[in-house]
């Protein structure tokens, strides 16, 4: 446990720390350039300066954790207990199943309803991750890999290697999911958050791979970009249920046999 803390605590350091001296980066070369009056008609918009600007920082906090993360043998992006002729199942089935909860989010958290300006960035936001897909999905990639390589590989692996309760672990992991989600404050969001989090924790728990909750992470942002924006109805709810059922049951149930045991 003591490791695990030390884990999370690490990658919040380093995390702050970039954030805070890129940020100041950032900020000054924002003011430079509005200084400057670089942004002319016709020019990059604003977002497109933030959107890159942001992503660089992203990129290099993401280099910057894998390095320590790598290095100190922390946490690895190993295929775990996956056999091979089943590898393609369990892939397809986290395709699938993070496609649904996908559509979930987008029917319940639709963003074209605005409610102030924080909804209006992230109007924007999306926008612009809409007309540049390819970059988009790139930079999400990296940043959902590293994610996922420090907190499932490096934090639950610890949790559940000092104690092997997996029920207990993935439900207080999808629980603070949920509260944190809260911070967007949509409640039906934090349901889909928790559901998210309890789906790939499982299937970590299976696999011990990140690798299957990278490319998890991948389809759900490429369907989310897909769907996003675009009025959602309640036959959403439907497809994503007919999804996400399926899908887990294809990622999980082959490994029936080469799961962690007590």
């Amino acid at each position: 446990m003591k490791k695990a803390m030390m884990y999370l605590l690490l990658a919040l350091g380093i995390t702050l720390f970039v954030m805070f001296v890129g940020g100041a980066i950032c900020g000054f070369v924002l003011g430079f350039i509005g200084a400057s009056k670089v942004i002319e008609a016709g020019d990059m918009s604003s977002m497109t300066y933030m959107a890159c600007l942001g992503s660089a920082l992203a990129l290099i906090l993401c280099l910057i954790l894998n390095c320590v993360f790598l290095k100190n043998n922390f946490a690895s992006y190993t295929i775990g207990r996956i056999p091979k002729p089943i590898r393609w199942k369990v892939f397809l089935g986290m395709i699938i199943s993070m496609a649904g909860m996908a559509v979930f989010f987008a029917a319940m958290n639709d963003v074209a309803i605005e409610r102030g300006w924080r909804d209006e960035f992230m109007i924007e936001s999306y926008a612009w991750m809409q007309h540049h897909p390819v970059f988009s999905i790139l930079v999400i990639a990296v940043v959902e890999a590293t994610a996922d390589l420090i907190i499932y590989g490096a934090v639950i692996r610890e949790i559940l290697e000092w104690k092997h309760r997996p029920q207990v672990v993935i439900l207080v992991y999808g629980l603070i999911m949920a509260l944190i989600s809260m911070l967007d404050g949509n409640f039906m969001l934090m349901i889909v958050s928790m559901m998210m989090a309890q789906l790939q924790a499982l299937v970590y728990e299976y696999t011990r791979s990140v690798i299957p909750i990278i490319i998890g992470d991948v389809a759900f942002w490429v369907v989310t970009l897909c769907l996003i924006g675009i009025p959602s109805s309640g036959w959403w709810l439907l497809i994503g249920i007919i999804l996400v059922l399926p899908g887990l049951y294809l990622a999980v149930h082959p490994m029936e046999p080469y799961k962690p045991i007590d």
